[in-house]
């Protein structure tokens, strides 16, 4: 009974994300870092999965939130926000208190539109560690120097229908990241468009950082079209 259950949630996650994202099997079995067999493993011979297998795939595509969404005041800011930075190819930070939804608004955009990626930066993550978590996310298999890493991510966004690279918890990247995210957004500022969100103290250090005239922050700061400020409920 449980093998059938965790078989039918599985089943349904990876139809939806298909069918919203539009991307190919080989492309998401990459992104769930797992091989493309065990896709179809899923649908024609699910007796080869193992317990295990099935609950990766389904804590990689469930929602960030097991609640009913609705529609507050910034959630629909950040919707609005998103499809018009992915429209519009901006580079744009949304800063809001822990807990003013800023993950679970994000998350349900990334699912429900095509050509999105959805990173979450970590204190841990080295440069990368991060650029290799965006690679995963947009399905592309991908080794080498960080570099080349960043060159391909740049690639594939510009090779891509209006894509969007939403950071999250960007108030944790590793301070060298902000120059190696300069070089991608100069790469691809013409194509694609970028979102970081974080807390107040991210503003506050990136300013601050910029006003000390750290290497490359006050470029990267100055390319920043808007900061959008959430409200409190």
């Amino acid at each position: 009974m449980q093998k059938e259950s965790l078989l039918q949630q599985a089943r349904v996650l990876v139809q939806e994300y298909t069918q919203k994202k539009k991307q190919r099997p080989s492309a998401i079995a990459r992104m769930l870092e797992i091989s493309p067999s065990r896709i179809t493993q899923l649908f024609n011979n699910p007796e080869m999965l193992s317990d295990e297998l099935l609950l990766k795939i389904i804590n990689k595509l469930k929602p960030k939130t097991d609640f009913n969404i609705v529609g507050t005041s910034n959630f629909l800011t950040v919707q609005s926000i998103s499809k018009e930075t992915q429209a519009k190819h901006r580079l744009v930070a949304i800063i809001g208190y822990t807990g003013a939804g800023k993950t679970v608004a994000l998350d349900e955009y990334y699912r429900n539109n095509s050509n999105t990626y959805y990173v979450e930066a970590k204190n841990t993550m080295n440069r990368k560690q991060f650029f290799a978590a965006i690679l995963t996310t947009m399905g592309v298999s991908f080794e080498g120097a960080l570099y080349d890493m960043v060159n391909a991510i740049a690639y594939e966004l510009n090779t891509r229908e209006n894509p969007l690279l939403i950071i999250d918890e960007a108030g944790k990247m590793n301070p060298k990241i902000i120059l190696d995210l300069h070089e991608l957004r100069n790469a691809t500022m013409h194509n694609a468009g970028i979102i970081m969100a974080g807390c107040e103290y991210f503003h506050a250090n990136m300013r601050k950082d910029a006003q000390k005239q750290k290497q490359g922050v006050p470029e990267f700061y100055s390319r920043v079209m808007s900061w959008y400020e959430l409200n409190p409920p």
